[in-house]
């Protein structure tokens, strides 16, 4: 692989910031944070795994217009984005494909059965959120099936034990092609019991045009309303409900077929309840219910026959936590019953059961964390994923490490794609496959985070991941292909199969700062740095993507490297983000596409508080007007300009 230009002067800035940092005044940066996520009474440093909060705070100065955008400014997070503005992304963590990552909204599954693709689809709006917590590496010993590359769990303000300020906020957007961003988040304490809120997330425009006469619309909303009510100190309930919808250009998102002229139109309703129950003062009983349905209506071609999907998912999850002086543990069982009717794909059905256990022991500076899941699926039997972490924490270091091992199950759309399509299918196009094998992997990682000084800290992780019948979409030769899909002769298919085996070795760093914190500038953000190897023979593992035919396998790897740089006075404002992604060349002579080598995107948000309640922002979005894609044909926004106002009481 190529050099990267620029590296010598990557590297004085580093330099500059640390001897900035040496200078500057005292201010901890590692704080001690409550895991929600990681089912038991854990904080960041006694975690074996590499774990990173973002509070509510954090976020309030951050730049983005939908989850996947402030999910994409994180250290060691990838998002392959189509479109942009929330539309869809895959999220990817550690050199995962698209469905090895989990996405949890307070601890409730929100992974749609139907595709990976629409994991990012979460039914909540950007005020609602208290954290949120990105937990790499495998989880299925806790989570069940999916969580391969790591978990995402959304913390929100109703679902938390904490107390909650009455809020108004709003914040209304105008932009390049007729953008229109309108959120709005109302919350209220009626009396000491009751805490309700609603939140409105409303983003349309026309869109760039990416080719003759072809634009990059989109119109999405969201609508959320969520309760708690305590009945006493022992008893609490929780609900939410919430109904979304996108509406979307989404040419190449799926496909390299020429006649792709396709849109989508996606409509979710969540509805969400938990009750929690203290026991006594070392022990805790949760229950939670979640149903999920997705209406999902994708036009190919006006001409082709249309596809509509849809599918349901309910969750019945129950934990029991226990606290003592010498350990804590917690216990769970885990009910998921999902179901599709689509025209393409048929009708089916099926379940899974799990239960788990979780312990921590603390031993003087020492943490031990085992955990151990088992799971039933008929596509995949009995399965259990232990996993076992360990952490040692003094004043300059912690020292972790994880090992454990992890399952996928195929969706619907990897089983099923295309099985009930009458006609021919279209070169270039996906196809199902009934017969696939679940996925098994087993993940090791070992990492240190230096913390000498408290306004900085330095997260290093090597990790390592050994697949078998990993399932991906493979370019495959229609005369290969086992199906009842009528297909042409001689042509290539997007095929989904196991593939025999996967190796994939990494390396994330993290650099959190805080410099010249002071009453009159603040300076403080982030740099990330991840390097994916992925190789099927194990010997060739530094011969990146060497026999990798998978579509979104060598799209994950190579490297990259991201910064998110937040400059803040009393009035002013100044945030700067970006990403550089060195991945292999692409391209495709049917649809006239090509993927570079490499690109670099930045993007800029100059902010002024008028004061306390109003605040005005002018974002450039690609300030550069850089040319990319983060998957073949499906182009992201050029430059585009936003101006923004925010009122708050």
């Amino acid at each position: 692989m190529e050099k990267i230009s620029g590296k010598k002067q990557i590297n004085l800035f580093i330099l500059i910031l640390l001897f900035n940092f040496l200078i500057a005044q005292d201010n901890s940066i590692l704080k001690t944070i409550d895991v929600y996520g990681s089912q038991i009474d854990l904080s960041l440093s006694e975690s074996g795994k590499n774990i990173t909060i973002i509070t509510k705070n954090q976020i309030s100065d951050y730049t983005f217009n939908s989850i996947d955008e402030l999910l994409k400014l994180i250290p060691s997070i990838e998002l392959q984005s189509r479109g942009g503005f929330g539309n869809q992304s895959d999220l990817v963590l550690r050199g995962s494909t698209f469905t090895q990552t989990l996405v949890l909204l307070d601890g409730a599954r929100v992974n749609d059965p139907l595709t990976g693709h629409f994991s990012m689809y979460i039914p909540i709006t950007p005020y609602e959120i208290e954290q949120i917590e990105i937990i790499r590496g495998g989880g299925s010993s806790l989570f069940g099936p999916d969580a391969v590359g790591g978990v995402i769990n959304i913390v929100t303000k109703a679902f938390t034990n904490k107390e909650n300020n009455d809020e108004f906020v709003y914040k209304g957007k105008v932009g390049s092609n007729k953008l229109r961003s309108n959120n709005i988040f109302f919350s209220r304490n009626l009396n000491s019991r009751y805490y309700t809120s609603f939140g409105l997330n409303l983003i349309k425009s026309d869109g760039q045009e990416l080719y003759k006469d072809v634009f990059s619309f989109f119109d999405n909303q969201t609508f959320s309303l969520s309760h708690k009510y305590s009945f006493n100190e022992k008893l609490s309930l929780s609900l939410r409900s919430v109904y979304a919808k996108r509406f979307f250009n989404s040419q190449y998102y799926y496909t390299r077929s020429s006649y792709d002229m396709s849109n989508e139109t996606i409509k979710k309703n969540w509805t969400q309840a938990l009750v929690d129950y203290k026991v006594d003062s070392v022990s805790d009983l949760k229950l939670m219910a979640t149903y999920q349905s997705v209406d999902d209506l994708y036009i190919f071609n006006p001409a082709f026959p249309s596809y509509q999907n849809f599918t349901q998912l309910s969750n019945i999850n129950i934990t029991y936590f226990k606290q003592q002086k010498s350990y804590s543990s917690v216990a769970g069982i885990n009910i998921e019953n999902r179901k599709i009717s689509s025209l393409d794909r048929g009708n089916h059905s099926d379940y899974y059961i799990g239960s788990f256990v979780n312990l921590k022991k603390k031993v003087k500076n020492t943490t031990l964390n085992p955990s151990a899941r088992l799971d039933y699926n008929e596509s995949y039997g009995f399965q259990l994923c232990p996993q076992f972490d360990i952490s040692f924490e003094n004043n300059d270091f912690n020292l972790r490490s994880s090992l454990g091992r992890t399952i996928r199950s195929a969706d619907f759309t990897e089983r099923f794609y295309n099985y009930n399509y009458s006609d021919t299918l279209s070169i270039g196009r996906n196809i199902g496959n009934p017969d696939l094998e679940a996925e098994k992997s087993l993940n090791f990682e070992i990492g240190v985070d230096i913390k000498r000084y408290k306004n900085l800290l330095f997260k290093n992780t090597v990790f390592i991941r050994r697949s078998t019948n990993l399932i991906d979409w493979v370019l495959t030769n229609s005369d290969e292909i086992i199906s009842n899909v009528n297909t042409y002769e001689n042509s290539d298919y997007l095929y989904a199969q196991n593939i025999s085996n996967l190796n994939t070795l990494g390396y994330e760093g993290e650099f959190w700062f805080k410099f010249l914190n002071q009453e009159n500038l603040n300076l403080d953000g982030s740099l990330g740095y991840t390097k994916i190897f992925n190789s099927e023979p194990g010997q060739n593992i530094f011969q990146n993507n060497i026999n990798i035919s998978s579509k979104y396998l060598a799209n994950s790897s190579g490297d990259r490297l991201s910064y998110n740089i937040i400059a803040k006075n009393k009035k002013l404002k100044l945030n700067l983000n970006g990403q550089l992604k060195v991945r292999e060349k692409e391209n495709d002579i049917s649809i006239n596409q090509n993927l570079g080598k490499a690109y670099f995107v930045q993007n800029l948000n100059l902010g002024y508080l008028h004061n306390e309640f109003i605040s005005l922002d002018f974002e450039i979005i690609n300030l550069f007007n850089t040319n990319y894609s983060d998957l073949l044909g499906a182009i992201m926004p050029k430059r585009w300009l936003i101006v923004g106002i925010e009122f708050k009481i």
